[in-house]
């Protein structure tokens, strides 16, 4: 009895642990390189090698060889606070974590290039500690996923170019929960693809459309906890509380998290010589995100939410001005809709609400084959309610970016 509690409890610990974990996802500063525009244009663009990921159409654009490694840090603040009791506050879950990614295209003939990209797909590394309201459930977690991206573009005519590629994730999972007493570790690889579009209407103005397939991931690991008391209800006409020793000890899990299909329409418009514009509107389909799954010891204790997830519209809009032969300022400011808004289904792992992007940035042209973009992104993650599992308050989220992307060319 004791120990089928513990898988019990255990088993729906997990389940809201992991209701919001696919919002990592959002975190789109991680692989596209439109920082200094709020994401503005992302499938129109095709001046260096990130093209490879964010529309493989635009590698068609790429005269020779490029590359382009971007280096950069976030400044994530989580905070919680509790509406019934202050002292169950937390302080900054979030804090400062580096990221990068690399990018590579290679023009095999006049009509085909060939690319690769190497990216963080979202992920976050939170820290609540043991003495704040959700402490049972959710303790510190790391979140990582990776894409490996390779693509291929085709030139049709000189104005119609598509592209494709084939997505391959690598997720990683591990957290503490239950006071510091539980463990959980998991990871999973997952297939999926992407294909592009890119249309220059004239000199001045270009289209692009870029599409994402759904990725599935299955997590598989291990679960382990101490031997720890907790005060379990007792049904019935008079209420009331026992304490229970409950332990866990070892076994296996399994859950999915889903990253859902994504589409993005882009615009380029050179308005005048040094001033152009640039625009994004996109769809995310998260309510295909119906539920999650929870299998604990090879499916003997398997645990299933709903999770009222709700479809994300996305638009940014920015300006490039070339102020001089070589320096190019960028601007932007971005949205995207909540996916949940609903108090009773948000989780503590990134509680999630509407976000407001403000992105600055500067291209500086160094040498004829050598540049440097520099970025700064203020996310604005919102104010999201939580009344769920005993916890009971209000988020404080946002975040950071400043990074650097070197692209360089071979001709």
């Amino acid at each position: 009895m004791k120990k089928n509690y513990s898988l019990i409890l255990l088993s729906s610990t997990l389940v809201l642990t992991f209701q919001a974990n696919a919002a990592g996802t959002l975190v789109q500063e991680m692989s596209k390189m439109t920082v200094s525009t709020a994401g503005a244009g992302s499938a129109a663009l095709a001046e260096n090698a990130s093209v490879a990921y964010s529309n493989p159409a635009g590698m068609s654009y790429i005269e020779g060889d490029a590359l382009s490694v971007n280096a950069a840090v976030m400044d994530l603040g989580i905070y919680y606070h509790d509406d019934t009791d202050s002292s169950l506050d937390s302080d900054n879950a979030g804090g400062i974590q580096p990221y990068g990614s690399i990018y590579y295209v290679h023009q095999l003939n006049d009509d085909v290039h060939l690319g690769m990209s190497v990216s963080a797909q979202g992920g976050s590394a939170l820290n609540y500690g043991t003495d704040y309201a959700g402490a049972l459930t959710l303790n510190d977690l790391k979140l990582s996923v990776i894409q490996f991206n390779p693509s291929v573009s085709y030139q049709v005519n000189n104005k119609l170019s598509i592209g494709g590629g084939l997505q391959i994730d690598y997720a990683s999972f591990e957290e503490s929960l239950l006071y510091g007493q539980g463990n959980i570790e998991t990871d999973s690889w997952t297939l999926g693809y992407n294909l592009g579009l890119m249309y220059q209407i004239d000199e001045n103005n270009r289209l692009g459309i870029a599409y994402r397939s759904r990725m599935n991931h299955d997590l598989t690991g291990l679960f382990s906890s101490n031997t720890m008391t907790v005060s379990v209800p007792i049904p019935g006409p008079i209420p009331g509380t026992i304490d229970k020793d409950i332990s866990a000890k070892s076994g296996d899990t399994g859950l999915n998290v889903l990253n859902p299909r994504q589409v993005e329409v882009s615009g380029l418009h050179q308005l005048t010589n040094p001033l152009s514009l640039v625009w994004s509107v996109g769809f995310e389909q998260w309510s295909d995100n119906d539920s999650t799954t929870i299998s604990i010891n090879d499916g003997n204790r398997i645990s299933q939410i709903e999770r009222n997830f709700e479809d994300v519209w996305t638009a940014a809009i920015g300006a490039r001005y070339q102020l001089t032969s070589r320096l190019r300022l960028e601007s932007g400011i971005g949205y995207a809709s909540s996916p949940l808004d609903e108090p009773e289904s948000q989780g503590l792992d990134l509680p999630v609400d509407t976000q407001h992007r403000y992105s600055v940035g500067a291209t500086y042209q160094w040498k004829k084959d050598i540049s440097f973009n520099t970025y700064y992104s203020y996310v604005d993650y919102g104010d999201p309610e939580i009344n769920n599992n005993g916890v009971i308050g209000q988020f404080d989220n946002s975040n950071q970016f400043i990074g650097i992307t070197l692209n360089m060319s071979f001709k």
